[in-house]
């Protein structure tokens, strides 16, 4: 079974390397340098974003293959001159980091931006068990606003104790559900503030590496 679901991850993913070679390859000049922006300012932004609303399975995999490809558009371009040429490769580097980072560190940024506290009534609590399907203390909870009823979607970093179904609690909402609810006290662990403080860094290193690529970007190309 794990073969299978091995299988079903890497030949998809060898596809889509192999097929943005192979459009990298054709592309020249100030092209090459069209794509760089698109995918630095432009698809990253947009990846990350959707990295912290939908935080299942699923999308920490697209994140992976998004960043893979970021890898590749790095390699790739570095390749395609001498030496001075090859820091022109940087943002595809940083925005992998930003890439496989984003399903775990956007939604803690996104609320520390932009979240309000809210009461919230548990209308469902699972425990998340292992492989072998032991409990492993962990919760995934479904909330909805105490005073009107309205869904407030999943949310799997709740309190620090189990909570029961019927429970209202304080969590913290980010406005047009763009990240999972989170227990305010759990914004308060010491963890927090480093993971927040690292995101917004690789931020702002992935800006200044496309600012060094447009400033170093060859002349003759």
């Amino acid at each position: 079974m794990l073969g299978r679901s091995l299988r079903v991850v890497v030949v998809p993913l060898a596809l889509v390397i192999h097929l943005v070679v192979e459009c990298w390859s054709v592309l020249e000049g100030k092209v090459r340098f069209v794509a760089v922006l698109l995918w630095s300012l432009v698809v990253v932004p947009i990846a990350v974003s959707f990295a912290s609303r939908n935080q299942g399975d699923r999308w920490v995999l697209a994140s992976l293959v998004l960043a893979v490809i970021s890898v590749v558009l790095a390699v790739t371009l570095a390749g395609s001159w001498d030496w001075g040429g090859r820091r022109t490769a940087l943002p595809g580097l940083t925005a992998a980091a930003l890439l496989l980072t984003a399903p775990w560190l956007a939604p803690w940024a996104l609320h520390d931006l932009a979240g309000r506290p809210a009461s919230a009534r548990v209308v469902e609590a699972e425990p998340t068990l292992d492989m072998e399907d032991e409990d492993t203390w962990l919760t995934r909870y479904r909330l909805a606003d105490a005073a009107t009823g309205r869904d407030l979607g999943s949310m799997r970093y709740g309190p620090r104790s189990r909570t029961p179904v019927g429970a209202v609690i304080t969590v913290s909402v980010v406005p047009d559900g763009w990240a999972e609810p989170i227990a305010t006290e759990r914004l308060d662990d010491t963890d927090v503030e480093p993971g927040i403080t690292a995101f917004a860094a690789l931020g702002i290193i992935h800006l200044l590496a496309y600012a060094v690529t447009a400033l170093t970007w060859p002349r003759d190309w």
